[in-house]
This record gives structure tokens, sequence and C-alpha cells, in this order.
């Protein structure tokens, strides 16, 4: 049984990404593990370790509520609740350790929506050992059709997709290579293709290339030309992904998608 861990501040983002993981996986198949992590800037005040108990439990009893309203709106079989210390990325790395984990899902933004992505889920998204989804307020509850797997040129080892078969798998999803701008034509034979052909043996994939003014540019254009429910990147702790995370404010326009970002971990 699938282990998915999801991150909630309690805010509607939150719960909409939460329920966006029980579409994946169902309500019988996976276990739900809701965290909050409370985290209090004010730590080095005098009153702090007066204080921290009567937080905590404030913590634990808003997660209850959050979990309540969890399974009243799903019906999941299998939630857990844990309340963590300290900043989200480093408290969910420590508690990943602890508990096996599939899957971090959690919502793009923030309570305050103020950023393409929250601070919170960068941090996450760079940092996670675990492949992460990032649910955008605006994603449908809606079976898969297609994923787009944005292809970076570099090596792919198909155990780093096995998050992505699994979705793919379960929804019945085809999944799209692009290969981001580098000069070749559709239909041509990139040399990355018998990787991928292995990687996703047993699922419909196709491969395109992508287009776009740069790579940022060229996911969305080509997500939406080719009609893909999600995106997927994989992380190498450099390139591909930092440009999504580092982009100018106007690139975050660009990249307003309203679908998920499945962003997978290069294994070793």
């Amino acid at each position: 049984m699938t282990r998915i861990l999801i991150p909630t501040d309690f805010s509607a983002n939150a719960m909409h990404a939460a329920t966006y993981a029980t579409q994946l996986f169902g309500i019988e198949d996976a276990t739900y593990v809701l965290v909050h992590s409370h985290f209090d800037p004010g730590v080095g005040s005098p009153l702090a370790p007066f204080q921290l108990p009567e937080l905590i439990k404030a913590a634990e009893e808003g997660l209850a509520t959050v979990a309540k309203q969890f399974v009243q709106r799903t019906g999941a079989r299998s939630v857990e609740q844990h309340v963590l210390y300290g900043a989200l990325a480093p408290a969910l790395d420590e508690f990943m350790k602890e508990k096996r984990t599939g899957l971090v899902v959690m919502g793009k933004r923030g309570s305050t929506g103020s950023a393409l992505f929250g601070s919170n889920t960068t941090d996450v998204l760079k940092t996670s050992s675990v492949p992460v989804l990032a649910v955008p307020e605006k994603a449908l509850l809606r079976p898969l059709k297609r994923i787009l797997l944005a292809d970076d040129h570099d090596e792919v080892l198909p155990e780093s997709l096995d998050m992505l078969r699994i979705i793919a798998l379960r929804q019945k999803a085809e999944i799209i290579v692009s290969h981001m701008p580098v000069g070749i034509t559709e239909g041509e034979d990139h040399w990355s293709n018998g990787l991928y052909a292995i990687a996703l043996k047993g699922i419909p994939h196709s491969f395109i290339e992508g287009y776009g003014h740069d790579v940022v540019d060229g996911i969305e254009r080509t997500a939406h030309k080719r009609g893909a429910d999600m995106v997927a990147v994989l992380h190498r702790h450099r390139g591909l992904l930092d440009r999504i995370l580092h982009t100018s404010t106007a690139k975050e326009l660009a990249l307003e998608l309203d679908m998920p970002l499945l962003v997978l971990e290069q294994k070793a």
C-alpha cells in the first residue's frame, strides 16, 4: 500500500491537494499521512518554552479537524495524522527518514496564494528524497488522460520513473515524452527514446519535440497544445527544475499551469 504524505497548513489549497491525491490513488489502496509542521519564528523568546505546549495542542486540534473533513469529503479508509516541529522542508525530510513514504502531495501555493510556488512548496520540491506532486487550486478532479514528461536530454534510469509508472497505470493514462527544444523534428528518433521505451514498457507513450521561447515556456505551450492533465520533470539537483523555480515574474505568469507538476527524484 502506497503511503502518501500530505503537508497541510489548514488552507483550502492544501485540502484540494489532499482530495486530488485520492483521485489518483483511490480510497482503499493508499495510506494518507496528513502532516502539519508547526514553526514559530519567535522561538528565541523567553516565553517560547511556556507557549510551545499550547501551540502544539492547537496544531494537533487543527490537524484533527482537517483529517475529519478529509475523510468526510473523500471516504479515505486509511488516514494518519502527525504534527511536526520546525520549518516544513527539513521537518518532512527527517520524518521521511523514519516513515516510509512513496510520494509527497501538496498545494502549489501556501495559504496566501501570492506566488506560483509557495516558499514551502519550493523548498520541498528542491530537497525531497521522494517524488513530489504540486497541485494547483485549479486542478480538476478527474481521471488523467495524458501526462507530459519533459525530457532534459540526460540519462534516464527506469527506477527514477517508478511513481510516474504507478500513476499512469492506475489512471490508464498516456505518457507524452517531450524533448525540450534541441533542433530535432517530430518523428525523428532522439537518442534517449530507447531509455524511455524500457522505463515506460507496458504504458502507451509517444515522443514529440517541445517548442517555445525557452524551456519553461516550452513546457507550458506543449502541455496545453497536447491536452496534458499533468506535467512531470526529473529532478537532478540541477538544470530543468531550477529553471522552473527561479523565473522572472513574467515567466511565472507564463507558467500559470492549471495542471499538477510531478517532480521525480533521480535515483543514484
